[in-house]
């Protein structure tokens, strides 16, 4: 048997013959003892069923689910004896080690194979990101669960939503009903639906409910809240309106360690003419516009502390308001025009980098070839916009353990030419899944030096499990 994963182990032994490693038969049996592992057992076994057809039942002499104290969290260890022993110290680790059979595992006629090795694993990077843009072109619910198994398939451990844009507002919500779009949102009972799928994958959601710019959905729906000058408006009373639905949306997520609050590209300068802004200022002293978008940014990140989750932005404020945002804030740094990477280092964030290039995907005309992102550092933005601080040659941070992982971005800009919301969201998906498993490789292994046509082959193969995975 060959061995072909993505991301490439940190260790595996085991002896070959002209590169074919040998195959060890097990009858299809799995057992585990540690109930909080009983979802993700279940959702490796429907897997094992539709990839493989082996129908994993109840047993001792397959796969067996050991827990061991020691390890570090997320780090796995499979090795082959009498049984298939999968070794981990938590839930982290046990769904890392099941992506990684569901890759090398295959069917015999006694039940299964796999091939004779010995692998110890675990990830460089705590962030593994994929963002998909439901707002721009209305995306169909079962999308929504391919992009988890792909993720699940390869160890992406967040799958970030972007619900609102100015296009539509796709969640449900009680707080204020008119603002989901008619046609374009999502149920309560769908959103839990994904939201207990992805939980028992091992893929955290990462919704994001933008503000304050990208709103018109806001705009249009309650003007009285939220103002209809271009802009949410900073006041007191949209602090008391998005308090009440950050609060439902981490209802909505129970899962979810992170909130996005959006946070770039918001046309500010309209603060200008907004009295209700204005007098905000001049009750907290807040001297100019840049100021009070800092000052945006803190409250609504507070909101998302209060509820007692951690707050993701976007690289959107600029660099004097640093001292004022907690460094406890996640901040993506994808454009490096609002602020450079360095400033956000050295300023205390936790950063993770969805560099434009090669990291963007805007359907069906802007993206970048696997091989280039193979060739990318999770250390390094570039841009070709010539107002980015990342063009023409790019930034290199100095290594980290402040930047915490990169980020795969699917935007939705070029979708809205498409007259059929399947096929949009079909081109999409077909270019993600081509390019997140370079992604997957590059965040796991930093310095990932790997063959790119061995890289390509094993890609080819693992590829082909995509389209059985389909939860529908």
């Amino acid at each position: 048997m060959k061995l072909q994963i993505i991301p490439q182990p940190k260790e595996f032994v085991g002896k070959t013959t002209d590169g074919q490693y040998k195959a060890l038969v097990y009858p299809a049996q799995i057992k585990c003892i540690v109930k909080e592992w009983d979802k993700a057992t279940a959702a490796f076994q429907i897997y094992s069923n539709k990839v493989h057809n082996i129908d994993l039942i109840e047993g001792t002499k397959g796969i067996e689910l050991i827990k061991d104290a020691s390890l570090t969290s997320g780090s796995y260890k499979i090795d082959c004896d009498k049984n298939i022993k999968l070794t981990a110290s938590d839930i982290e680790g046990i769904q890392l080690g099941f992506s990684t059979l569901l890759q090398i595992m295959e069917k015999s006629d006694g039940g299964m194979m796999i091939p004779d090795v010995t692998i110890s694993d675990y990830s460089e990077s705590s962030y593994r990101g994929l963002l998909v843009d439901l707002a721009r072109k209305w995306h169909p619910y079962e999308y929504l669960f391919d992009y988890v198994d792909l993720c699940y398939l390869y160890k992406i451990n967040r799958l970030q939503l972007h619900f609102t844009d100015d296009q539509s507002y796709t969640l449900p919500c009680n707080t204020y009903p008119l603002l989901p779009t008619e046609d374009r949102h999502y149920t309560k009972d769908q959103i839990s639906q994904l939201v207990e799928y992805a939980n028992a994958r091992g893929v955290i959601l990462v919704p994001e409910l933008e503000v304050p710019g990208h709103s018109a959905k806001f705009l249009s729906a309650y003007p009285e809240i939220f103002g209809n000058n271009g802009i949410i408006c900073a006041e007191e009373k949209v602090f008391e309106a998005l308090d009440k639905m950050y609060g439902e949306l981490c209802d909505m997520f129970p899962y979810s360690p992170y909130i996005h609050i959006g946070g770039d590209e918001a046309a500010i300068s309209n603060w200008d003419n907004c009295k209700g802004c204005t007098a905000y200022m001049n009750d907290n002293n807040i001297k100019s516009i840049d100021d009070l978008y800092t000052n945006f940014v803190v409250r609504v990140t507070n909101i998302i502390f209060k509820h007692g989750r951690t707050p993701i932005v976007w690289e959107g404020f600029s660099k004097h308001g640093n001292d004022k945002i907690s460094k406890d804030v996640i901040v993506i740094g994808w454009e490096s025009y609002y602020q450079h990477p360095k400033d956000l280092l050295e300023s205390g964030f936790q950063v993770i980098n969805a560099s434009w290039k090669p990291l963007y995907i805007v359907t069906p005309n802007t993206m970048w070839s696997p091989a280039e992102i193979l060739d990318w550092s999770i250390y390094g933005w570039q841009h070709f916009w010539e107002k980015s601080l990342a063009y023409p040659n790019g930034i290199q941070v100095e290594p980290t353990d402040k930047v915490i992982g990169g980020m795969m971005c699917a935007w939705g800009d070029g979708l809205i030419s498409y007259d059929s919301n399947d096929h949009a969201s079909k081109d999409e998906f077909a270019l993600v899944r081509e390019r997140i498993p370079a992604l997957s490789e590059k965040t796991w292994n930093i310095n990932s030096v790997r063959d790119k046509e061995e890289f390509l082959q094993s890609y080819k193969n693992i590829n082909e499990f995509l389209g059985k995975m389909k939860s529908n």
